[in-house]
């Protein structure tokens, strides 16, 4: 995992597959907008590989999160054990 500003990359051999995309609400919350992984690597878990690392950052943090995009909307629901950093 690649992290940069407001953004994580899934790269495989250098090649940018996925990426989870997210923009600061406040000092202690973020908007996850939006997630991708390229067509030829779907079903392969990389969208949730990239919220679980976003998630583990939001917990050293101490921070939270909410989501705009309907993808990590629906990681979230069925991810209670990062509840603490839902909004």
């Amino acid at each position: 995992m690649i992290e940069k500003e407001n953004k994580i990359i899934y790269e495989i051999n250098g090649e940018e597959i996925g990426v989870v995309e997210y923009e600061k609400i406040d000092e202690n919350t973020i908007d996850i907008y939006h997630t991708y992984v390229d067509p030829d690597y779907q079903g392969r878990h990389i969208a949730g590989n990239l919220m679980e690392y976003l998630f583990k950052k939001l917990q050293k943090e101490k921070k939270k999160a909410t989501a705009s995009c309907s993808y990590a909307k629906h990681w979230m629901e069925k991810h209670p054990e990062y509840s603490d950093n839902f909004m």
